[in-house]
């Protein structure tokens, strides 16, 4: 669900969200002001205040920071759940996010593989099919409905040695996802 920071202005996207548990999620950084953000689902809109955001990012000099915030909705329901171990080295998951284009906005699905280069402190680089730009932070790295991973960072410009048989598409498309073992940690019990 794309995240907006002035109700009904799609020129204000400032990110994608997705609900499990009764919980909104999205990367911590997509909530860069102190301010009420606004959830579109279909043509409905949602207020969601500052305040009751758990933003979870640590100081710019962490490596990456725990780039990850949580909304409490309750009863927002959602097909997906969370998987129940992280994603491994070449498995090929999905990525659905919301991008502006000078044209709007529109979601966007593609595949992704995941890499062998890794942050021991929570993220996983993958690499995607199609280039996600600005908006796709926050979205969810899932396959079968079950969420492997958030969307928090991008990166161009990889070694795509061993990519198998995407390497001609995957060459400049990476980014780094927050892992779904970290995502845990967060989420109130």
């Amino acid at each position: 669900m794309p995240l907006f920071r002035h109700m009904g202005d799609e020129r204000s996207f400032a990110g994608t969200a997705f609900c499990i548990d009764g919980y909104l999620l999205t990367a911590g950084h997509v909530l860069n002001r102190e301010q009420t953000y606004y959830l579109r689902n279909g043509a409905d809109w949602h207020a969601l205040q500052y305040d009751l955001w758990t933003p979870r990012q640590l100081p710019g000099d962490d490596k990456h920071g725990y780039d990850i915030a949580l909304y409490p909705i309750p009863g927002l329901h959602s097909p997906l759940s969370l998987a129940q171990a992280d994603a491994e080295p070449l498995d090929e998951l999905d990525v659905i996010c919301w991008q502006w284009l000078t044209t709007g906005l529109r979601q966007v699905a593609t595949r992704c593989l995941v890499l062998s280069e890794h942050d021991d402190d929570g993220y996983r680089r993958i690499s995607t099919v199609d280039r996600i730009t600005h908006g796709s932070s926050g979205c969810p790295v899932m396959r079968d409905g079950r969420v492997y991973g958030i969307v928090t960072m991008g990166r161009d410009h990889v070694d795509t040695a061993g990519m198998g048989p995407l390497k001609r598409h995957l060459e400049q498309n990476t980014c780094w996802m927050f892992k779904v073992s970290h995502i845990r940690r967060f989420l109130p019990r």
